[in-house]
């Protein structure tokens, strides 16, 4: 509403860079998808992970709000921590589980696993996992299909 050319440019360099990857047409505006451009990637995770809690507490009630659970690991980027604090997630419900040299000190799915079924065991709700591909301190790259797995499973 404040300036919609900056707007209606946005929303064609999307649609461009979306042809230009070859997303399918459902991630493009003209697919009923689309997206926003942000200026960091801080915004980015604030954004998705306040998207994420406002849908699980739709699905499930705001009472739920401090049993969410957001999942990274021991190098993820402290963007993620502040982003928990801004979207008014309890700082005990941040998981960073830890990594290992031995995994070139990327997120193990089997720790992510282990580390869900407990919370879910103790009654919180498994909300988001941020996986990280090269990051600041080791340039660790997640194995992202199989932590996806994970999140599936656990309707992350």
């Amino acid at each position: 509403m404040s300036s919609p050319a900056a707007t209606e440019l946005e929303c064609i360099v999307i649609y461009w860079l979306g042809e230009m990857i070859m997303l399918p047409k459902s991630f493009l505006f003209k697919g009923n998808g689309g997206g926003v451009l942000q200026g960091t990637t801080c915004e980015a995770i604030l954004c998705t992970l306040a998207a994420a809690r406002d849908q699980m507490l739709n699905r499930y009630g705001s009472e739920k709000m401090e049993k969410l659970v957001v999942y990274g690991f021991d190098q993820t980027h402290s963007a993620l921590q502040k982003a928990v604090q801004i979207a008014g997630i309890h700082t005990k419900n941040f998981q960073a589980i830890k990594t290992m040299k031995s995994n070139s000190f990327g997120l193990c799915p089997n720790s992510l696993r282990d580390a869900v079924h407990a919370d879910v065991k103790a009654g919180l709700v498994p909300l988001f996992l941020c996986t990280t591909v090269g990051t600041t301190s080791t340039n660790a790259i997640d194995p992202i299909g199989p932590l996806c797995e994970v999140a599936k499973d656990f309707n992350i």
